[in-house]
């Protein structure tokens, strides 16, 4: 293909470097995008850097995400759109409105090794690439790219490569092969190829992040959850009365805030968090049960219905059936909970895993090119280890103790784990999130304010622990942890009518029908294997025990 003057021109006034004409670009830094150093610089935390779960506030963890989703922002604000505007790419293929959430996600398109073998791929640009690592004498390997067939004289190819331990991202516009040094871990080097442009994906962070942060969700969740939500004609009303309530009912919330409305895509749930409801023995007071960000509580009736009283959190009592309300033990479950379980940590450190139960069909795919790209555990692992260099007390707390759990090591860093797990473990490293949470895995936590050696439950492990204790799962053996809030409704020991006790908006547990209250029996091993996402051609499509 030739390349007109012009072209020419503007690149080389305008490109990073002029050795990517040149094809001399052995040290990536040099050429690529952005770097995995650049982006640490940029999310580096001011000191201190340990997290205190005790600090001032609901949860330093929480403030820490919310800063860190706004770092993003930042630097696709700046740096991203400053880089993409000097980068001729006219192929007019932006993603564009309710699609843009999530567009940054690139496709992942080969995983290298240093044996010379050449993988692959088409490209948004190019339609012939292949790729490779070559392993030499001083224990680096080279990365060569072969970039050929552009459908434009002025469309560029995104390419991130990059591991547990570093990445970078590089662009092309002219045909030709190029050739990268890679000092980090060689073992494997992750492919991802961007499904839009750079400043179109930055412009995707930017509107990802402020949904992330804000309450505007009903776009997102109409598009990616195809979930509509009326207005309650008693908004704020409770449509039932204490004394009515009985003890192992629970509470599913539909909160419309971005990261709520994202783990219910994610989890292929109506719901985003849930409680229970139970009475202290002695003096028969009603109390709700909950773990939530700030940790393990108790509130009365009247402390629930105050506490987050907003239009966008919306709450649903769904009682037991009634043979089951009438056997269900609350003395027991009250027990387990006041000394197991009360005043404990939220589960930070598997809140990430109650999701991913298989090697396919667990990540989210997206709408903006009809679900051929989705979220891997190869993206996964680089983001982590991003993660791991930026703020590496919050990757221990929540991935890498975890993960030491699933493969009986301890101390061990992510880094390290990937090592161990791609070494030891049929499926690699891409297994580790499979393994099954155990209840009786311990962690670093604290109890009321103490640091001590205890469980980890999200919202839906400890409403599981409650009904297990109160005998409402009968005597199955199954992991409460591995539950999320999709896994404790559907279950058919639960019945309608439900009554909304808070929020503006109506929440209707009994449809879509994929979603829908009380669709499954409770079995052994239930929620452990289960596929959650939506695809071109399913909404949802679940085994009969998930």
């Amino acid at each position: 293909m030739k390349i007109p003057t012009w072209t020419l021109a503007a690149f080389l006034g305008t490109a990073p470097t002029a050795a990517r004409l040149l094809r001399d670009n052995m040290d990536p830094a040099n050429s690529a995008l952005f770097t995995s150093k650049t982006m640490e610089d940029a999310f580096a935390p001011p000191a201190p850097e340990t997290i205190n779960l005790m600090a001032a506030g609901v949860s330093p963890v929480t403030d820490w995400i919310d800063e860190f989703i706004g770092s993003f922002k930042s630097y696709a604000s700046s740096k991203l759109l400053g880089v993409a505007s000097k980068i001729i790419d006219t192929l007019g293929d932006s993603i564009d409105g309710k699609d843009m959430y999530f567009n940054f996600i690139p496709k992942h398109v080969a995983t290298l090794k240093p044996d010379g073998q050449w993988h692959h791929y088409k490209g948004r640009c190019f339609q012939d690439i292949k790729v490779r690592s070559t392993l030499q004498s001083d224990g680096t390997c080279i990365i060569e790219a072969d970039y050929r067939n552009a459908i434009s004289w002025t469309c560029a190819e995104y390419v991130l490569y990059g591991n547990v331990d570093d990445f970078h991202m590089q662009y092309k516009i002219i045909r030709g092969t190029e050739t990268y040094k890679w000092t980090a871990n060689h073992e494997k080097v992750h492919v991802f190829d961007l499904s839009t442009s750079l400043s179109n994906a930055a412009q995707g962070v930017i509107k990802t992040a402020d949904f992330l942060l804000g309450r505007d969700v009903d776009e997102f969740l109409e598009h990616f959850n195809h979930l509509q939500f009326d207005k309650r004609s008693n908004p704020g009303h409770s449509d039932i009365a204490e004394e009515d309530i009985h003890p192992g009912d629970v509470v599913m919330v539909t909160n419309l805030q971005g990261q709520s409305a994202a783990i219910m895509w994610a989890g292929g749930s109506i719901a985003s968090h849930t409680l229970m409801f139970l009475r202290e023995p002695e003096t028969q007071k009603l109390y709700a049960i909950e773990s939530w960000a700030g940790g393990v509580r108790k509130l009365t009736f009247e402390e629930y219905l105050k506490d987050d009283a907003g239009w966008y959190n919306n709450g649903v009592l769904v009682p037991l059936k009634e043979e089951l309300r009438e056997s269900f033990d609350n003395d027991a479950a009250w027990k387990k909970f006041t000394t197991e379980f009360e005043g404990n940590d939220y589960g930070y450190s598997n809140f990430v895993f109650t999701s991913v139960d298989t090697l396919q069909s667990n990540y989210p795919c997206l709408p903006m090119d009809n679900y051929q790209t989705c979220l891997t555990w190869e993206f996964v692992e680089v983001t982590v280890g991003l993660v791991e260099r930026v703020k590496p007390d919050m990757a221990r707390l929540m991935f890498a103790q975890a993960l030491n759990h699933r493969l009986g090591t301890e101390g061990l860093t992510l880094s390290e784990i990937i090592k161990v797990a791609d070494a030891n473990l049929e499926g690699g490293s891409a297994a580790l999130p499979t393994i099954p949470e155990h209840d009786d895995w311990t962690y670093d936590t604290h109890r009321n304010g103490k640091p001590v050696e205890g469980p980890n439950r999200v919202c839906s492990a400890l409403v599981c622990e409650m009904l297990r204790a109160g005998g409402a799962l009968g005597d199955h053996e199954l992991s409460c942890s591995e539950f999320t809030p999709w896994d404790i409704y559907s279950m058919d020991i639960f019945t309608t009518p439900t009554y909304q006790l808070k929020g503006d908006y109506a929440i209707d547990l009994t449809k879509p029908d994929a979603l829908r209250l009380g669709q499954k029996p409770v079995t052994d091993d239930m929620a452990q294997k289960c596929e959650s996402i939506i695809t071109a051609d399913s909404y949802y499509k679940r085994a009969s025990e998930c």
